[in-house]
């Protein structure tokens, strides 16, 4: 009996198949980064105090393995969602606080809203699919 795949083939089926290289290529760019590079540095010399991991819905509980990981390092990091960030937490932003923002979009109403209250006094680490947001500028 022969399967029709034709059901499956395709753009989306593409785009799957082609993960593997989206992220060495992501993997790639992220290495040959020097604000990373040198944000990294700063949180190894142990220049930041507080790491808060945010971003809402599914991109907010995607960063939890990463929280785990980074307590297994030694470092202590907090999840909160942009929105509680916004409106309860906004006194975490300071000079020895590294913000790592996950949105898909780059642009949700909670994260452009984080990025202006945070007015630049916290590092940002954003992780945006989309480069020309305000999450990605």
């Amino acid at each position: 009996m022969q399967v029709d795949l034709s059901v499956i083939e395709g753009e989306y089926c593409r785009d799957i198949l082609d993960q593997p290289r989206a992220l060495e290529n992501t993997l790639v760019s992220l290495l040959e980064n020097p604000s990373l590079r040198e944000l990294t540095a700063r949180l190894r010399k142990g220049n930041f105090t507080t790491l808060i991991l945010t971003g809402m819905g599914s991109s907010f509980h995607a960063l939890h393995p990463l929280q785990l990981k980074l307590i297994e390092h030694g470092i202590i990091a907090i999840m909160a969602e942009a929105s509680e960030l916004v409106h309860y937490q906004a006194r975490l932003f300071d000079p020895r606080t590294l913000v790592v923002a996950v949105s898909q979009s780059g642009q949700s109403a909670e994260v452009v809203r984080l990025l202006e209250i945070n007015a630049a006094r916290s590092a940002v680490i954003g992780i945006t699919n989309m480069p020309e947001s305000p999450l990605a500028k």
